[in-house]
């Protein structure tokens, strides 16, 4: 498994309630993204900072996912570049469900 995590610095502060509601519609897009396990929409609103947290099933697949579409379309829709930080997870303990996925 590998974790991406992803930071993107908003030109101009955005309410929460607003990008709420665009992560909500981009919802859909997400649960049909090969080998995607889980994903973190995050919002630090005071420093307008976008953090996504993916964690995928191999590095293949997540780095097939991250390419330059990927880049594109958040300067396009956020005016942001993202930076992007690609970690090896070895273990992911659930407490919700009780159970723990490990590498």
């Amino acid at each position: 498994m590998v974790t991406v995590i992803v930071r993107y610095v908003l030109p101009r502060p955005v309410p929460r309630a607003r990008l709420l509601e665009q992560f909500r519609q981009a919802e859909a897009t997400f649960r049909a993204v090969p080998q995607l396990i889980r994903k973190y929409f995050c919002y630090d609103e005071p420093t307008h900072t976008g953090h996504s947290v993916y964690l995928f099933e191999s590095e293949a697949a997540a780095r097939a996912f991250f390419d330059t579409a990927f880049v594109a379309h958040m300067q396009q829709k956020f005016g942001a570049t993202p930076e992007l930080q690609f970690v090896d997870t070895l273990l992911v303990v659930d407490n919700e469900h009780r159970e723990s996925t490990h590498a």
